[in-house]
């Protein structure tokens, strides 16, 4: 059953991906808007003295003008790609409260955090915007000409996103899923500090300590160039690994009907 709590929570959520959404579309605006350089052609004379001199100068240093480059970045830099950046994550984020705020509004019972369609969907989202940011970080810098023409600028990211995803995803995937799909434990509440007993809650959140940290790390990179995909990912990562953290502190059905006394806690 829908309850008047159930409907605030939705309209609250639909109301916060309005604003996200609007705020989105303006900052994506002003950064179509807004030129790329302070001044575009001393950046592009800049840009050419310093090609010429790894053509023409002998022995001339790739690391030197790869420097040399950024600082001429920096110097001429606007911005464009700071209103773009927070403009992609804005939107992103309102499509997120949007998504949640309808599933509570059309649920009409509570949602089952040991659903393994959920949680298993829940972490394939999660890792597919891991590896969506990993190379939108890369192709978008390189479509916005901010890495060196002269440098190897996209086959070494593209492996390290592919390597990341193999050797992250199989782990991310047993720590998630394992408890909702191999016990039969009811969650505690997600932010659960005892549980069911002090060494269990502490051995379990070490466990999961490095995989959140991680998450929150994702999270905090909503300004990043590609973050408008890995911070949605850390913050469904992040739900799924305390999720899982919450099923493991959990009691047994069984053990729920005994009182402290009975169960020996």
């Amino acid at each position: 059953m829908r309850t008047p709590r159930h409907r605030a929570i939705a309209l609250a959520g639909f109301g916060v991906a309005v604003l996200l959404l609007a705020a989105g579309v303006g900052l994506v605006g002003l950064a179509a808007i807004t030129p790329w350089h302070t001044d575009s052609d001393a950046y592009f004379a800049g840009l050419a003295a310093i090609q010429r001199g790894l053509s023409e100068v002998e022995g001339a240093s790739y690391q030197v003008a790869s420097a040399a480059f950024h600082a001429l970045q920096d110097q001429y830099r606007t911005l464009k790609w700071v209103y773009a950046d927070f403009g992609y994550s804005a939107l992103a984020w309102g499509v997120l409260f949007l998504g949640g705020a309808a599933a509570r509004w059309s649920h009409k019972g509570p949602m089952s955090s040991r659903s393994g369609i959920l949680v298993s969907m829940v972490t394939l989202a999660g890792l597919g915007l891991l590896f969506t940011g990993l190379l939108a970080s890369s192709l978008q810098l390189y479509h916005r000409e901010q890495l060196p023409p002269w440098a190897d600028t996209l086959g070494i990211p593209l492996f390290g996103a592919v390597a990341t995803i193999v050797v992250l995803g199989p782990v991310i995937a047993v720590l998630t899923l394992s408890p909702v799909l191999f016990t039969r434990r009811r969650p505690a509440p997600l932010f659960s500090v005892r549980g069911r007993g002090w060494l269990t809650s502490i051995i379990v959140s070490l466990i999961y300590l490095l995989p959140l940290a991680g998450a929150v790390v994702l999270l905090l990179s909503v300004a990043e160039t590609g973050g408008w995909a890995a911070s949605i990912a850390g913050v469904l990562l992040g739900w799924a690994l305390l999720n899982a953290r919450a099923t493991w502190l959990g009691h047994r059905p069984a053990a729920m009907a005994k009182t402290p006394a009975e169960s020996g806690e």
